[in-house]
This record gives structure tokens, sequence and C-alpha cells, in this order.
């Protein structure tokens, strides 16, 4: 995972939208099994906006920020289906998030505003990591994997989390989507 430099003053703060059972567990043991650590710290998710270094002092700025994308946003359906990877570009292989994909994306571009303003190192692209950082051969298994998920549930908000120094994900803050 991909950390920006941050100074003592700032947070690494991210966005995810998080994956119900059974799948959370199912992905995050595939990706442990497929032999990336990060597995570990990160379970299975959406990344909507990936680890920023943000001001400390800014983070009431940024809640105040995901709360009123929330409202601008209904819950949806996403499913996942089919498998793809990044390589070579990067050397990640994932599930493509299917049905969704398009509300992900408006909600991704939404939420990059404001206090969260920050340029991407590569274009956006919703979907579900399961090895990233490893071996070529590695990558294969982990994208013959992936052919076989199938996973569907109704995204009811999403997440705000802070990143420790060793990787490992921390909610901070749940944001319903309106539902009327």
């Amino acid at each position: 995972m991909y950390l920006p430099p941050r100074r003592p003053d700032e947070d690494w703060l991210g966005v995810v939208i998080a994956i119900p059972e059974p799948w959370v567990s199912a992905l995050t043991k595939a990706r442990l099994d497929l032999g990336d650590a990060m597995g570990a710290s990160v379970p299975a998710h959406i990344t909507l906006v990936p680890p920023l270094a943000v001001p400390t002092c800014a983070r009431i700025d940024v809640i105040r920020h995901l709360r009123s994308i929330a409202l601008k946003h209904r819950p949806f359906r996403v499913t996942l289906r089919g498998a793809g990877s990044f390589a070579p570009v990067s050397p990640v292989a994932f599930v493509n998030v299917d049905e969704g994909a398009a509300e992900c994306t408006m909600l991704a571009e939404d939420l990059r505003s404001g206090p969260l303003d920050h340029p991407l190192r590569f274009p956006y692209h919703p979907h579900v990591t399961l090895a990233a950082g490893v071996d070529h051969e590695t990558l294969q298994r982990a994208v013959e994997f992936a052919g076989g998920v199938e996973a569907s549930w109704m995204v009811p908000g999403f997440r705000l989390d802070r990143v420790d120094e060793n990787g490992m994900y921390h909610s901070q803050a749940l944001f319903d989507l309106v539902t009327s």
C-alpha cells in the first residue's frame, strides 16, 4: 500500500466502502493465502479516497465534508464479479466492481473535493484488491481466484479511516447515504 509522505501534524485519512460478511472474511483470507501481508492490517474494501496526508487540525472539516457528500447520494447495489490486474503499471490483482461501478466513481469524485482535494496517482477504478506487490505468478493466481468471486449487497454508506504508521486501518466515522 502506498502512503504519501506526511508531516508530524498530519494524519493519513482514507474513505472506503466496507464489504459485509461473509465476503470480507473470505476476500481477506484469500489475500493472506496469496501471500499479501497487507491483508492482515487492511480488511477487504472498495477504496473511494486512498490514504492522503491531511492536517490533523482539518479532521472536523473532513467530517463535515463527508457528511455533506453522504447527503447527496442514495444507497446503491454493488456486485463484485470478474477479475483484473493493473500490471504492468502496478503489481495489483483485484476483483472488479461490476454493478455499482458508476455509483462508486461518482461518489469518489464528489468526495475528492474540499479538504480531500488531492491529485490521484492513478485514474480511479473501483475494485477490491486481492494481491499487491507480489510476484507475477502470485498475481496470476490472484486473478484466477478473483474470476470465481461473486458477491452482491446494498451499500448503505461509507467509512472514514485513519491509517497508522504500520499501515493498519482504524475506523473513525461512518456516513449513511440518504435513503429518501
